[in-house]
């Protein structure tokens, strides 16, 4: 039944590996350091600089673009340089899973391509995606903003809001999804972090599963 989505949107980050791994706190390390280096600034300064841009812009990236012309590509490819092997666990389970959905998948991330592919070359799941949307590409916004998404269905050739699934760990990214039309399912281990009785399973291994409650939840809407 749930053939009649056509399309998966795949988040990376806390999505593609369980949301306990560090990675995310790897790459705010970095993040740290490349203030520090980039703009001089020391220990404490880099920290209140991050803090300022954090409560100005979307992203820290985009503040210090802005604001101090920082190259965006060179400071991605910089924070997003953690060593994977030490931070995510292997999965061998994943590449079958993903393997026996027909959908189309493409994966949807506010970091980067380089980001993306490594996770997904370390999981081996790489060949099962047919193209990287990153946040380069849905500039100014982030998925964490509703103008995201319309962009993302343009850059996709504009198939069916309702036939296309963003699969997330952010209950505001799903909900912005939906702002679209888009279906969701949420990602993450905590029933209390969803807010509007989203489709939630606690690990991407049910996504079949996940599919299926979903199709089955707007066949019985209909």
């Amino acid at each position: 039944m749930f053939n009649t989505f056509k399309l998966l949107l795949v988040d990376v980050d806390r999505t593609l590996y369980p949301f306990e791994c560090q990675v995310w706190d790897a790459i705010g390390e970095r993040i740290h350091l490349f203030i520090q280096q980039q703009l001089s600034m020391s220990h404490e300064q880099a920290s209140a600089l991050r803090i300022s841009l954090r409560e100005k812009y979307p992203t820290t990236l985009q503040g210090l673009h802005r604001e101090y012309g920082v190259d965006q590509d060179a400071y991605l490819q910089f924070v997003h340089d953690v060593d994977l092997t030490t931070l995510i666990p292997p999965n061998p389970d994943l590449s079958p899973i993903l393997g026996s959905l027909p959908q189309r998948k493409v994966i949807f991330t506010n970091s980067t391509r380089f980001h993306a592919n490594r996770v997904m070359d370390f999981l081996s799941i790489r060949p099962y995606f047919d193209d990287v949307i990153d946040v380069t590409m849905i500039e100014p916004y982030t998925k964490f903003e509703k103008e995201a998404f319309p962009i993302a269905l343009e850059l996709l050739g504009n198939p069916s809001p309702q036939e296309c699934v963003m699969i997330d760990d952010e209950d505001a990214i799903i909900n912005n999804a939906a702002s679209a039309g888009i279906r969701g399912i949420l990602v993450n281990k905590n029933p209390l972090l969803n807010s509007n009785h989203h489709v939630q399973i606690p690990t991407i291994n049910q996504l079949g599963e996940a599919l299926q409650e979903l199709s089955e939840k707007y066949t019985n809407a209909s």
